[in-house]
């Protein structure tokens, strides 16, 4: 099973279509600005995923004191072995509560996301390696699911991919909206309203997560389709990174138009100024 999440709108409103094996499946929304607000309280505003017709799936509860709770000491993990941030309830459209997202940190460089869910408790480690981030989702000992991040974006709209086994299907929408809260979390882009912007950008990350993350799983997996996939993303950074290179040649052409029509300006003034006085 391959879950597209793709955003669809930045502007004032963040909004994402979600389709799985090209079927549009959930559609999601976070909030568009994070405001300063102590405690991290605009966390309360809620991320939601809903059905096509607008019903709701999943939203999130977010609760001040939890958060505040477990996060009033710092490295409180060096005392207790563990640490919980960044926690949040999910809720069913009825209100009730039927899972739990969270940051789980260990140890120094030891931390995983940890996905509550029905009788899941699926972790998931970050690692990024060059123009890709990936979270690789393990259930037990056995990786389920692999989610990429492309770290090209244009117009700050994000795009991810999820690549499920299919025995693991009941966690495609759990999974889905876990990966749109991430989104809000560390790329919501708040309060920027942008056209024509491009980002290129290539991170690598080095913790006790990258051994957890198996470069092959992908296409061991999903063969054929992760070879399409991801050579799409790979063209699609090229083509990026060559319209970067051209819009920064213009915009150095233009610094040099500048200075040398300043600089001419400059000699003409001197020469009025001085060369008349000398004839």
């Amino acid at each position: 099973m391959i879950i597209k999440v793709e955003q669809t709108r930045e502007d004032f409103k963040n909004r994402f279509e979600i389709t799985v094996n090209d079927q549009k499946r959930y559609l999601a929304g976070t909030p568009w600005m994070k405001m300063d607000i102590p405690l991290d309280a605009d966390r309360i505003r809620r991320c939601v995923l809903t059905d096509p017709a607008g019903n709701i799936l999943f939203k999130t509860d977010y609760s001040v004191v939890q958060n505040v709770s477990n996060t009033a000491i710092p490295m409180k993990w060096l005392f207790t072995g563990k640490q919980k941030s960044l926690i949040y309830q999910v809720l069913d459209g009825n209100g009730a509560v039927c899972g739990t997202f969270y940051k789980l940190t260990k140890a120094f460089l030891d931390s995983r996301y940890v996905i509550q869910y029905k009788d899941y408790k699926l972790r998931c480690y970050d690692v990024s390696v060059g123009d890709t981030r990936h979270l690789s989702v393990y259930d037990k000992e056995k990786q389920i699911a692999e989610i990429v991040k492309p770290l090209s974006v244009e117009n700050n709209l994000d795009f991810y991919l999820i690549f499920l086994l299919d025995e693991f299907a009941d966690t495609g929408a759990v999974l889905s909206f876990f990966t749109v809260l991430f989104d809000y979390l560390y790329y919501s882009g708040s309060g920027e309203v942008v056209v024509h912007k491009k980002e290129v950008s290539v991170r690598y990350s080095y913790s006790r997560n990258n051994k957890f993350y198996n470069k092959n799983w992908i296409a061991e997996h999903f063969r054929d389709d992760s070879a399409r996939l991801l050579s799409e993303i790979q063209h699609n950074r090229e083509k990026m990174l060559s319209d970067v290179k051209r819009q920064a040649k213009k915009i150095l052409l233009m610094i040099a138009c500048f200075w040398g029509v300043a600089l001419i300006v400059v000699l003409i003034i001197l020469y009025l100024k001085f060369g008349a006085g000398i004839l």
